[in-house]
């Protein structure tokens, strides 16, 4: 039986503030019957204190980080002392005595009589990051960073929100009720280091999306997308569902790290094993949106809000895919042959298919939509890169970064040009046509996300992808390089178009119009979404002008296995 103690329940607050969060609204919403501001600030409000409580839990594990760096670099320097001098031994025992000491208060791992030869291994093992794990979960430096990215998003996604309801009459608490279990599902998939967690985790988020793609079904295309996605949505949990079984059945173990064990001890992969991974894969694949299991991701982002579109580019794939990335660093999966060739057809198809038809969309949302299916399909390099840990770690935080700050720029603008009593969003792109003429500085925050996600230089966006490029040539992917060359030739087409498009002047608007619009703009009161919206664009340029800061934050998630 596992016992966690109080002290272990530190590092699950974000998953129990949120939990207790969704049992407090759910009662204010069916006793007190709050309003749809009420409810979006008590939700703000929770996400805020469990975003912090995922900021605190990494900033303990940094600090616990360099306490073990500084203990270990002077472990190294006493055992340098004893080999060069050692006619001082017995000064140096007691250094090394005190060191030991020391070691014993941080809690670091356990040293038996180790060699002078094993010194650099010793500082290795010290250095890594401090984890806590229980039966279904692990908190680490990768969960705490990717937790508070998306408890970050999920309050902009409430905040837009808002707005977009600020003509609807009937209470609208409930949408709130599904952002905090989106959220809730998303961050036991970031913590997760067991497949039944994982399960729920995915099955949490899937379902609250439906939720959420269908809230305001009296609008154009939402029955349609949510009747979609549920049915396929289904079918997937299915194929999941099958893929865990068969998996456990060949290796008897469903933790992430006893799968790592045994499969590294398996001389030769079973029938069963590659027939379960194989199931997984199609599961993952819907769930991603990867080819062919991508048709129904443009039809569900035209109708789903943009406010949702924005939480299920960002938070449904990015959990999932930290989730997968956790899963398959973890466990040698892409180490069998056959595995590693139906990855990489399907990154280079989904490729292929995302950008190719982006090209003739005139629909943003849907554009966007083929889009993910790229940008998604970019990442998976990182899976079949299994080898170089570090780099693809790496690699894998900052394109998710810039991927979500890009987002944030481009849907938010249309949440905030977007009314939820109106038939449709705004999504086209004649309709934001000269939207630089009438707001210029979401306008070019705007642009500035678009440019980021066409991989211009002095953007976030182009880090990502050249870390990308670099990850490829490291694992000597020759085929991957190519194609994301080729391929991001065609993305600036649909990307500078769009980006061209909004700083057209309309023909209707006279000069006088302009300049009242321009004057007014200026001394006009900024909103919370905007502030938002333009800090993104700033990120974007500032981590694409100086992105060590960028490398440093990601080097938490550097380690995923936990002591």
């Amino acid at each position: 039986m596992v016992v966690i103690t109080s002290y272990e329940f530190i590092y699950l607050l974000p998953i129990l503030i949120l939990g207790s969060a969704i049992i407090i609204l759910l009662l204010l919403l069916s006793l007190c019957r709050i309003n749809t501001k009420l409810s979006a600030w008590f939700t703000i409000f929770c996400l805020v204190l469990s975003l912090a409580s995922s900021s605190y839990i990494g900033y303990k594990f940094i600090s616990q980080s360099d306490d073990k760096i500084l203990v270990a670099n002077n472990l190294t320097q006493n055992i340098d002392k004893v080999i060069n001098n050692p006619t001082e031994i017995n000064d140096d025992i007691n250094e090394a005595a005190s060191a030991d000491q020391q070691l014993q208060e941080i809690n670091t791992v356990a040293l038996a009589s180790p060699t002078i030869n094993d010194d650099l291994s010793v500082q290795e093992e010290l250095v890594k990051p401090h984890s806590h794990s229980t039966a279904l979960f692990t908190s680490d430096g990768y969960g705490a960073l990717y937790t508070s990215l998306i408890l970050f998003l999920s309050i902009i996604i409430s905040t837009l929100a808002l707005t977009w309801f600020k003509d609807e009459r009937t209470p609208c608490g409930s949408f709130y009720l599904l952002v905090l279990f989106s959220a809730l599902g998303a961050t036991i998939l970031i913590y997760s280091s067991h497949l039944v967690s994982f399960f729920i985790g995915i099955e949490l988020l899937s379902l609250t999306i439906v939720g959420l793609v269908g809230y305001q079904y009296t609008q154009k295309y939402s029955l349609e997308a949510t009747i979609k996605y549920m049915v396929l949505s289904a079918i997937s949990t299915i194929f999941l569902l099958m893929g865990i079984a068969f998996y456990y059945a060949a290796t008897g173990e469903l933790t992430f790290i006893a799968l790592s064990f045994k499969l590294s001890t398996l001389s030769a992969p079973s029938i069963l094993l590659l027939l379960g991974v194989c199931l997984m894969l199609v599961g993952i694949g819907f769930k991603l949106s990867y080819v062919p299991f991508q048709l129904w991701l443009p039809d569900v982002y035209q109708g789903a809000p943009a406010c949702v579109c924005l939480l299920l580019t960002t938070i449904g794939k990015v959990a999932i895919f930290c989730a997968v990335a956790r899963l398959f660093l973890l466990a040698p999966i892409v180490n069998n042959e056959t595995i590693r060739a139906i990855m990489m057809m399907m990154a280079f198809c989904s490729i292929i298919w995302g950008n190719i038809f982006s090209i003739k969309q005139h629909n943003i949302k849907r554009l966007l939509a083929y889009s993910s299916i790229a940008h998604l399909s970019y990442l998976l390099v990182a899976l079949i890169a299994v080898q170089y840990q570090v780099l693809a770690l790496e690699t894998i935080g900052i394109y998710l970064i810039g991927y979500m700050l890009a987002n944030v720029c481009v849907l938010g603008v249309i949440s905030l040009e977007s009314s939820s009593s109106a038939n449709l969003d705004h999504d086209n792109d004649v309709d934001l046509t000269g939207l630089f003429w009438r707001r210029p500085i979401i306008a070019l925050a705007m642009g500035i996300g678009l440019l980021s996600l066409a991989g211009i230089p002095l953007t976030v966006g182009f880090i990502g992808r050249f870390s990308l490029i670099l990850l490829s040539v490291t694992a000597e992917l020759w085929w991957f390089v190519g194609t994301v060359v080729i391929v991001s030739a065609f993305s600036l087409y649909f990307y500078l178009r769009l980006a061209i498009n909004l700083y057209i002047k309309p023909d209707h608007i006279l000069r006088n119009e302009v300049h009242k619009t321009l004057t007014i703009s200026k001394i006009r009161q900024i909103s919370i979404n905007e502030i938002f919206i333009i800090s993104s664009a700033l990120l974007i340029i500032l981590c694409g002008i100086y992105p060590k800061w960028l490398f440093n934050l990601v080097s938490i998630a550097q380690y995923l296995m936990p002591q």
